[in-house]
């Protein structure tokens, strides 16, 4: 068999620890690139996994349910096709935030992941 890239994005690669996202928020690093930020880590955890991945939307920003869940599933799906082309070599935790205050479509969202992930891997 050939050795195919796998495109999904399990539960295990979730970052849910509250004590890594403070250590996160605290001590980070950020990128941005309009409407998304990213703020990340170099972190040693337990998991097997390279790297543990959050997404956010603000609630100020975005009152209804609805559309901050629309929100965190493009940026999942850009980021879950976007996931081989980062460049880790240590484990790292990191948070994608939507900055914007409009509704994004995909290409947008998928494009600032793009570059971001390019930023990422031009200063590692």
């Amino acid at each position: 068999m050939k050795n195919e890239l796998k495109y999904h994005l399990p539960r295990s690669k979730s970052l849910k620890s509250k004590i890594l996202i403070e250590q996160l928020f605290k001590q980070g690093k950020s990128l941005k690139k309009y409407p998304l930020r990213l703020v990340y880590l170099p972190v040693n955890f337990s998991h097997e996994e390279k790297f543990l991945v959050a997404f956010s939307v603000s609630k100020k920003k975005f009152k209804r349910a609805v559309d901050r869940n629309r929100i965190k599933r493009l940026m999942r799906e850009a980021f879950r096709l976007q996931q081989h082309d980062l460049l880790i070599d240590e484990k790292i935790i990191m948070m994608w935030i939507f900055t914007g205050s409009e509704l994004p479509d995909y290409q947008e969202v998928y494009n600032s992941v793009r570059l971001i992930i390019r930023e990422f891997n031009d200063t590692h």
